[in-house]
């Protein structure tokens, strides 16, 4: 014990205490964070940069083939286009290199690298 007092013993031990039964509170996030993240929750943005990429997609193609293609997802990489018939899936295809690179330029974030049609459904 040495040349402790008991009181510094007991100030020593109840420092010891405190410290040990005290809580640290989390700091408050913040709005854009829960934002954010209910967005992505919900799946806002993907709505959004789907309705852009259809938007792209239409003024890419023009009015010709706005009726006749719609766009799918991007997977990896690659952009699914729904196509209504082989005839139009055929004449796309001619067009594939052209619209892909304006597709590129006019939505870099989106990291298209190719496009794969499929005969589907349009409506």
């Amino acid at each position: 014990m040495g040349d402790e007092s008991f009181e510094e013993l007991d100030f020593s031990q109840a420092q010891d205490l405190v410290k040990s039964r005290q809580r640290y509170f989390r700091r408050p996030k913040k709005s854009a964070d829960i934002v954010g993240r209910l967005m992505a929750r919900k799946g806002y943005a993907q709505t959004e940069s789907a309705n852009e990429l259809e938007t792209v997609w239409n003024q890419v193609v023009g009015p010709k083939w706005e009726t006749k293609t719609k766009v799918g997802n991007i997977s990896r990489g690659v952009l699914e286009v729904f196509v209504a018939s082989s005839m139009v899936n055929q004449q796309i295809g001619f067009q594939k290199k052209k619209i892909l690179t304006e597709i590129q330029s006019r939505l870099p974030k989106n990291k298209i690298k190719d496009l794969h049609f499929r005969i589907g459904n349009v409506k």
